[in-house]
């Protein structure tokens, strides 16, 4: 499988605590100190009560596979990233309820299976800051933890 350098970077407002945290090779999550729940998109009000005590909290960053997909085509022919690639969808033992879209590195598609154990890698990507780059975040399997 090839790495993917998986869509465009979004640098809106709400975002900016999550791409901090990802620049110091943190994961972070919004949180809801009233209700003792997380969740993902960040927004200005907890979705379960709807109050305005978010935080964004570190978790352990380690994830467990709960969907994938397999990319066979690009979607530009002149671009993107190498293909075949594996798309994921992640869960975070240490932040219920959320569920993020990330891809999949160093693991063949034959291996993959439902409750994966999962491990961010966190290197940089071309993207349009001053240095060139984002933080990136894709994750491999947790071999040997």
């Amino acid at each position: 499988m090839s790495e993917a350098s998986v869509g465009p970077v979004s640098y809106q407002k709400e975002f900016a605590p999550f791409w901090r945290e990802l620049a110091k090779h943190h994961l972070s999550f919004p949180y809801c100190a009233s209700c003792d729940k997380f969740h993902w998109y960040p927004l200005k009000r907890c979705p379960f009560c709807l109050t305005e005590a978010i935080e964004w909290a570190r978790i352990s960053g380690d994830a467990q596979l709960y969907s994938w997909t397999i990319v066979h085509h690009r979607f530009d022919p002149d671009s993107g990233p190498d293909v075949p690639y594996i798309i994921a969808l992640l869960e975070f033992p240490d932040a219920p309820g959320i569920r993020l879209v990330s891809n999949l590195l160093e693991v063949d598609a034959a291996e993959l299976e439902v409750g994966m154990a999962l491990v961010p890698s966190f290197k940089p990507r071309p993207g349009p800051t001053e240095a060139g780059t984002h933080p990136g975040l894709s994750f491999r399997p947790a071999i040997g933890r």
